[in-house]
C-alpha cells in the first residue's frame, strides 16, 4: 500500500512540475528584482574570479527558466562568464524572455567595463563594432515593447523597458517610459524614484522634486529617494537663480536710449577745422 502511494505522490509531483514549464513568456517576464537590474557585482570584482571558478563548466539547459535562475546564482557569485553562457542560453531558449535579454547585457557591460570599452552611442563612429552589451539591452527593448503590444496596460514592462532604455543612455525614451508606467501604477515608490532619476538627468528639476516627494511619501524608508531629492532641490534652486538673476546693463548707453534725438539747428555754424 505504502507502494502504491508512494507512485501517486511520485505521478502528481510531475504533473505539477511539468505545468510549471509551460509558463508563458508574459508571466516569466513579470518582474525584475532591482538587486538584479542594479547589479550588486562590481566590475571591479571580476580579476578576483578564481581560475576554477570562470571555468566552470555550464551545462547545457532544455528549460529558459532554469538557464536564468541558473545565470543569477553565477552572477551573485561573481562568475560573469557562467552568468553570460546561461543568460545567452536562456535567451536563445525563449527569445520572447526579455529578462534574460537584460541580464545578459548587465553581465556582459561588467566585462566591457573591466577592459574600459565606451559605448558605441558615444561616439561619432557609426561603422566601430557595436558592443555585446548594448546588442542585448536592444534585445530587451524588442521584448518589452512586444509585452507591452499584448497587454498596453502592463506597466511592469514600461518600467523595465524604462531600465532597458537607460542601459542604452537613451534619457528621453527612458523619461517616455518610465512616465507610462508611474501613470499606470502611480502608487509604486521605486517607480516614482527611477523616473526622478532621469528627470534630474534632464535637468527637469521641479517635476523631478514632485515625483521624489511621491515617492518618499509612498515610502518613508526610501533613503535613495531622499538623496535624490536634495540633488534636485539643489538643481531647482540653481535654475531659479540663473532665471532671476538681472543682466547687468550700462547705465550710460539706457540714458542714451530715452533721450530724444536732437535736430541740428538751422543756426548752428559746422566748425573748420584749423589749417595744421
Amino acid at each position: 500500500m505504502s507502494h502504491l502511494r508512494s507512485i501517486l505522490y511520485f505521478a502528481l509531483f510531475s504533473l505539477l512540475f511539468s505545468g510549471c514549464q509551460f509558463e508563458s513568456a508574459k508571466s516569466r517576464n513579470a518582474s525584475i528584482v532591482e538587486s538584479q537590474t542594479q547589479s550588486s557585482v562590481q566590475p571591479g570584482n571580476i580579476n578576483n574570479n578564481s581560475a576554477e571558478q570562470e571555468d566552470e563548466e555550464v551545462p547545457k539547459f532544455n528549460d529558459a527558466v532554469e538557464a536564468l535562475r541558473k545565470g543569477d546564482e553565477y552572477l551573485d557569485a561573481n562568475k560573469t562568464k557562467n552568468a553570460i553562457d546561461a543568460f545567452k542560453q536562456s535567451a536563445e531558449l525563449d527569445p520572447d524572455l526579455a529578462e534574460a535579454h537584460f541580464k545578459l547585457g548587465v553581465a556582459y557591460s561588467l566585462i566591457e567595463d573591466e577592459l574600459g570599452l565606451e559605448p558605441v552611442s558615444s561616439t561619432s563612429d557609426k561603422k566601430k563594432k557595436r558592443k555585446n552589451s548594448e546588442t542585448s539591452f536592444e534585445n530587451a527593448v524588442k521584448a518589452y515593447k512586444k509585452l507591452i503590444r499584448e497587454n498596453p496596460k502592463d506597466h511592469t514592462a514600461y518600467f523595465n523597458l524604462g531600465r532597458a532604455y537607460n542601459k542604452l543612455y537613451d534619457d528621453e525614451q527612458t523619461e517616455r517610459a518610465l512616465k507610462k508606467a508611474v501613470d499606470l501604477n502611480p502608487d509604486d515608490s521605486l517607480y516614482r524614484t527611477e523616473y526622478g532619476v532621469v528627470l534630474i538627468k534632464l535637468a527637469k528639476y521641479s517635476a523631478a522634486v514632485s515625483q521624489l516627494r511621491k515617492a518618499i511619501e509612498l515610502d518613508s524608508d526610501n533613503i535613495r529617494a531622499e538623496d535624490l531629492l536634495t540633488k534636485a532641490r539643489a538643481g531647482q534652486k540653481r535654475t531659479n537663480y540663473k532665471s532671476k538673476t538681472p543682466k547687468r546693463t550700462d547705465p550710460s548707453a539706457k540714458n542714451r536710449k530715452s533721450e530724444p534725438a536732437r535736430a541740428p539747428s538751422a543756426t548752428a555754424v559746422p566748425t573748420t577745422p584749423k589749417n595744421s
